[in-house]
């Protein structure tokens, strides 16, 4: 249940004043189609999320939405070596403080350390989709390994060197240091 309503839509947008004081607890469980729903056109990951579980707690006070959550994910992501499709194991627990925007006027407003942390929400509803998606992105490794030992792809025939032999690449030769091949040095 998400504040009074069925979550059978999978919708993430909860009405801020539904919310009851003793907080709301609830959970999501999607695939990948609705992950790419997150991203305009275009703009889709080079992964797919398998399975994502998200359990949230939201709680307000005097105007503040409170939200603690966690996700596991399995994402079907390449390995950065040998390009085959890994099953990657994601997930993290994660803290978020929204509270209604304000009016701002046209000067410039320095913010303190502590606004940093704050996000802002318009209306009377809260979409809880793009927090979690960009969780899930915060969690994908700048490079995924299907192992730590991945040879990766052979530079000249393309051979994945995991599973294939390849024998090219005792032939291979630096062109750059050709030069220096008959270099002599006198003593």
């Amino acid at each position: 249940m998400l504040c009074g309503r069925n979550i059978m839509d999978n919708s993430l947008k909860i009405n801020v004043f539904l919310i009851p004081d003793e907080g709301q607890r609830f959970s999501f469980s999607e695939n990948d189609d609705w992950f790419r729903g997150c991203f305009p056109p275009g703009g889709k990951p080079d992964f797919a999320v398998e399975k994502v579980d998200a359990t949230f707690l939201v709680t307000k006070t005097s105007g503040a939405i409170y939200i603690k959550g966690s996700f596991s994910a399995l994402v079907d992501i390449c390995c950065s070596r040998c390009l085959e499709n890994v099953d990657l194991s994601i997930g993290t627990d994660f803290d978020y403080t929204m509270m209604p925007r304000k009016v701002e006027t046209a000067e410039e407003i320095e913010l303190k350390a502590e606004e940093l942390e704050i996000s802002y929400y318009e209306g009377d509803f809260i979409d809880l989709a793009p927090i979690l998606c960009e969780q899930i992105i915060l969690q994908i490794p700048m490079k995924v390994l299907c192992s730590e030992d991945c040879k990766g792809l052979c530079p000249n025939c393309g051979a994945n060197l995991n599973t294939d032999p390849c024998n090219c690449r005792s032939e291979l030769a630096d062109n750059r240091w050709a030069v220096l091949k008959n270099f002599k040095v006198k003593n």
